[in-house]
């Protein structure tokens, strides 16, 4: 099993901790996520050393020879990391504009550059760099992407033989992470979010904002027809809520009920609110196209925290690496890792 070099991670946290982020000409969003980053440093970065390890070590390429794409990439912290140990080739994406120009920003202070940025979405990557990429990683992206059938689907086809990493801290075998998710899929469902500070995402009710969608396009519609549609339609983005209501008016047949209890998105934007989905759903996305899936599981950051409670993380995190897949009732955090059959 191919082991990157422990000094090396050391010395890219000590390069991060030399980042001022107040001087920084980037945005106030990223900013905070670039303070909570460094406020936890230590964390961030095993995190996306655990994620590069993971496709290294499927991989039959050498580090030298791997392209790896980081997506929905944020402040970048995987695609940094990926640059300081000398992947072949590291291209960073997210769909959000302003991140991509303030990676440019942080990576360019650092001295990190990375190969290239592309603004946009898997379909703007394929064209660029079609099945010429090796490992496509993320950090709590899947989670929020509207079709995830889709964007593997697309994965699949556009980059063939490509090793898959994605992360996500919507664990839903964890019974505190569900409960708390759980929480937050109803607050956004039924009240809104008035802290949201990512520009383009909703503040408020995602209910509403479906049920008046609807009062503005079909206002022939009965009261009662209009809630019971603005409930039925709950995880859909406005197009296919359109066509929802369309269908209903040809055929007098409601939609199916949503599969999840409580899985919710923004209808505006397709931004799923921490989408919890089990192993099989995930595997099936890709079982398709002959990948075959292993679930590895992120630790807690026991590196912030002092005392007794850095004692119990530390003794959560000796369970989570040495109980196998029990592990997913207790980690903080789940990592897909898939695997084109013909490895």
């Amino acid at each position: 099993m191919y082991r990157l070099d422990e000094h090396k991670k050391r010395e890219f946290i000590k390069h991060l901790e030399l980042l001022n982020v107040d001087e920084l000409d980037v945005s106030d969003y990223n900013k905070i996520y670039l303070k909570k980053h460094l406020e936890s440093l230590t964390y961030s970065v095993n995190l996306a050393w655990q994620i590069l390890e993971l496709g290294l070590n499927k991989s039959d390429k050498t580090i030298e020879k791997l392209s790896v794409v980081e997506i929905g990439g944020g402040t970048g912290i995987i695609s940094l990391l990926a640059k300081w140990l000398g992947f072949g080739k590291v291209i960073y994406s997210d769909t959000f504009e302003q991140s991509c120009r303030d990676f440019e920003v942080i990576s360019t202070t650092l001295k990190l550059k990375t190969d290239d940025i592309v603004c946009g979405s898997s379909d703007e990557i394929s064209r660029k760099y079609k099945n010429r990429i090796d490992l496509i990683v993320s950090r709590d992206v899947i989670e929020h992407i509207y079709n995830p059938a889709l964007f593997f689907k697309q994965c699949a086809e556009n980059f063939r033989n490509a090793i898959l990493v994605h992360n996500t801290s919507a664990n839903s075998y964890n019974i505190f992470k569900k409960k708390y998710f759980k929480k937050i899929h109803k607050l956004d469902e039924w009240d809104g979010n008035s802290n949201q500070f990512k520009p383009g995402d909703s503040v408020e009710s995602f209910y509403k904002m479906r049920l008046d969608f609807i009062t503005k396009n079909f206002p022939n519609l009965s009261a009662s027809r209009k809630e019971v549609l603005a409930a039925i339609t709950r995880g859909k983005i406005f197009l296919d809520i359109k066509k929802d209501v369309e269908d209903y008016l040809l055929t007098e047949k409601l939609p199916a009920l949503p599969k999840h209890p409580t899985n919710t998105s923004d209808p505006s934007n397709g931004n799923w609110t921490e989408h919890l989905l089990s192993f099989e759903q995930y595997e099936s996305f890709v079982e398709e196209y002959d990948y075959k899936t292993q679930w590895h599981f992120a630790p807690y950051d026991e590196w912030r925290n002092k005392g007794l409670k850095r004692i119990a993380l530390k003794f959560l995190n000796l369970f989570i690496k040495n109980s196998g897949k029990m592990a997913k009732l207790i980690s903080p955090a789940i990592i897909m890792v898939s695997v084109p059959k013909n490895y």
